[in-house]
């Protein structure tokens, strides 16, 4: 049964403002984007970046993700990524790791910004928008 008031805004509610969510489009933003600088990266510059991108995860996360691509990196509970390892890796292996990490320690996307804006003499223009697109992503969702 409805009567006349079904239809009245609360005036508390209506005053407070809706929270802004990330989309699915915005959420799938930042690991495309690592992945792109990963793989605009030379050698060097991504055996950093898989370096933080792995730091946060455990063994069981690392045998987890991609299939357990990352697992072999594992010595003595540790992961230890050699300039060589991180050249084997494909894009589509570094994206599940990238969206795995964002879901576990968002901060590490954060590091791994920081990490590829300080070194830009690795990275062609396109790589370093793309650093900067994600560092101001990741300021947003914090």
């Amino acid at each position: 049964m409805s009567d006349e008031f079904d239809d009245l805004v609360d005036p508390v509610t209506a005053l407070r403002p809706t929270p802004v969510r990330p989309g699915p489009y915005q959420r799938a933003l930042a690991p495309r984007l690592v992945t792109r600088l990963y793989a605009g990266a030379d050698r060097a510059l991504r055996q950093r970046l898989l370096a933080c991108l792995l730091a946060p995860l455990g063994p069981l996360g690392l045998a987890g993700v991609a299939a357990g691509a990352f697992a072999g990196l594992l010595q003595h509970g540790r992961p230890a990524v050699a300039a060589d390892d991180a050249l084997r890796y494909t894009q589509d292996q570094i994206l599940e790791l990238a969206r795995f990490v964002e879901q576990v320690s968002p901060q590490a996307l954060q590091q791994v910004a920081e990490l590829v804006a300080t070194n830009p003499l690795g990275l062609a223009a396109f790589s370093a928008s793309a650093a900067l697109l994600l560092m101001r992503l990741l300021r947003r969702q914090a």
